[in-house]
């Protein structure tokens, strides 16, 4: 295994480390389920996209840890666009920076945090901290690893993930707008109209 696919997949076990201590941490102390994605009684849209992300984020991970471990065996039958090791080490370091932001947004959001759109629990709007500066912090954070996956490995396969996973993570991201101004009125839409989507 090369050096970069080594890191790829250490960062690969960083992410899920994250998330699933998110997960469990806030079953643990709260007794919260904070996984609610395709969970409980939503509308059919919603269930949709919380379908299709689920699937797009499968196949993601799927391809950051298959691509890790045999990006060479695969390269064979679908070649990279690219073989630049300087621009593949610039993906890695993109992929560490979008893990931050994922999990800062993460344990930011205290409490608060779910995977989906839960309909059953209220919960606290979160505007400090990374939340000032996005209203998506976590999302962003996806969306940075989907790239500098593209980057360290870039397929025709990691390009169709990348691109699936940023629709339907942005589709999702307009229903829980919804959800949200529903859930705080006023005080989301202030919000809403001081703190960028993304960045």
């Amino acid at each position: 295994m090369e050096k970069i696919n080594l890191v790829a997949l250490i960062l690969f076990i960083l992410f899920i480390s994250l998330y699933l201590g998110k997960l469990l941490l806030l079953y643990r102390k709260n007794k919260i389920n904070a996984n609610v994605l395709g969970k409980g009684k939503k509308n059919k849209k919603i269930k949709l996209i919380e379908r299709l992300v689920k699937i797009a984020t499968f196949l993601w991970g799927f391809a950051w840890v298959i691509e890790s471990i045999l990006g060479d065996k695969i390269d064979e039958y679908i070649p990279y666009l690219y073989t630049n090791a300087i621009v593949r080490w610039i993906g890695i370091v993109i992929i560490f920076i979008g893990v931050i932001i994922f999990g800062v947004a993460a344990f930011s959001m205290r409490t608060s945090w779910r995977v989906g759109i839960d309909k059953n629990t209220k919960t606290e709007l979160v505007t400090d901290g990374i939340y000032r500066y996005s209203r998506n912090p976590a999302f962003l954070g996806f969306d940075t690893m989907f790239t500098g996956i593209f980057i360290v490995f870039p397929n025709l396969i990691t390009l169709g993930t990348m691109i699936i996973s940023m629709i339907s993570i942005h589709l999702l991201i307009l229903q829980e707008e919804k959800h949200l101004i529903e859930s705080f009125g006023d005080g989301y839409r202030i919000y809403k109209g001081n703190t960028s989507r993304y960045i």
